[in-house]
């Protein structure tokens, strides 16, 4: 019985394709910094930059409007750990739509897996996911110490890497015909980084008017954010219907984005 378009695609990165992945993954983090002084470095200093920039800012600089009430490092940790898993997802979904366009040749091979293209946005982005965790569970340890519910995090992970692919896979897709892609998702990314609780820590949610609620509430990444803030920071499931949302649409974005993938891969070699 042949297996759905979803799970023959998984199967093909994860297993068959895998050290090709990797190996691609490799060689994307050499040539994006190629040249420069630091190298491959730059791959682990920017995240850090940016997370020092962002919890400056909204946790120490404007604490009373930004931070949490006991400490600016409980602020602090919460901004980190929604902020990681968040700049991990722009990271891939900035770079997709032009996944295929930038490797016309390995598209038009009819015996290259196409599939492992997506499948290598994500993996390359793993480092700078992997060095902000480090750090964001270490901030997390000194504001608040371990909570068990850190035992959920795999979880959490599996359920992003899934998201994360599927979106990969359909915005490349998309994006094989809408060139302009690549613009349109950087402004929503830009945009959405405000209208989740990322930057907006609870005491500052609290006093937004109603109406904000509701579109903080319809964001999708908003339930993942809490799902990190439960299980990084608080310890208890604070936020009990994101636990619902975000598994629910994190399998969503994989099966739709695969599927999406799958009926169109016949003909993205032709529009390129």
């Amino acid at each position: 019985m042949q297996a759905s378009p979803p799970i023959a695609i998984l199967r093909s990165v994860a297993l068959r394709h895998r050290e090709l992945v990797l190996e691609l993954a490799r060689r994307e983090i050499a040539e994006r910094y190629a040249g420069s002084a630091l190298g491959a470095m730059w791959a682990v200093l920017t995240p850090l930059v940016t997370m020092a920039v962002y919890v400056g800012l909204f946790a120490f600089v404007f604490p009373i409007r930004f931070g949490d009430d006991s400490s600016p490092w409980t602020g602090a940790a919460l901004i980190l750990s929604g902020l990681v898993p968040w700049l991990a997802f722009v990271d891939v979904a900035t770079r997709a739509p032009s996944i295929f366009v930038s490797q016309r040749a390995l598209v038009r091979q009819v015996v290259f897996p196409i599939e492992v293209l997506p499948a290598r946005a994500v993996a390359s982005s793993l480092v700078t996911w992997a060095v902000g965790t480090v750090v964001a569970l270490g901030v997390a340890f000194a504001a608040v110490g371990v909570k068990p519910s850190w035992a959920l995090l795999p979880v959490l992970w599996a359920l992003q890497l899934l998201a994360m692919f599927g979106a990969a896979c359909f915005l490349a897709t998309l994006g094989a015909w809408m060139r302009d892609l690549r613009e349109v998702v950087s402004i929503l990314s830009n945009i959405g980084l405000y209208i989740a609780p990322i930057l907006l820590l609870p005491a500052t949610i609290a006093i937004l008017p109603r109406a904000a609620h509701w579109v903080i509430a319809a964001n999708p990444f908003s339930h993942m954010v809490w799902c990190y803030h439960d299980a990084v920071v608080s310890g208890r499931f604070d936020h009990p219907e994101s636990w619902i949302a975000f598994p629910v649409s994190a399998l969503a974005a994989f099966v739709g984005g695969t599927v999406v993938f799958a009926r169109a891969r016949a003909n993205i070699a032709e529009v390129l």
